[in-house]
């Protein structure tokens, strides 16, 4: 069976471990996550499922995230038909900036 595009980003998320904000191992909600830019300009990503990153500030050079946090990063702005590009769980650096447009938070 085919694999389609517009499901990808879906697929990738649930193998990066990205969970809905719904559902929770421990049963709390998702925890704010700071995602900082190139320019040195810093988001506030604070809640779960799929988010826009501003856009016109660089790639994304860290995630500050609580060891629990899990998230990927998307090439689009959307999650929807986007490539997944980075995924992990906790805080993290990049040595080379990821041009993200989306995060997912789980």
């Amino acid at each position: 069976m085919p694999i389609r595009p517009t499901n990808l980003a879906t697929m990738s998320a649930t193998i990066a471990g990205a969970l809905s904000p719904t559902r929770s191992d421990s049963g709390d909600t998702v925890r704010p996550v700071t995602v900082t830019f190139e320019s040195g300009h810093r988001q506030v990503v604070d809640t779960g499922g799929c988010r826009s990153l501003e856009s016109a500030q660089g790639g994304v050079v860290a995630i500050e995230a609580e060891a629990a946090a899990k998230y990927a990063l998307f090439a689009g702005t959307s999650c929807q038909g986007g490539r997944a590009i980075a995924s992990g769980r906790g805080p993290a650096t990049f040595g080379d900036p990821i041009l993200a447009g989306a995060i997912v938070l789980g």
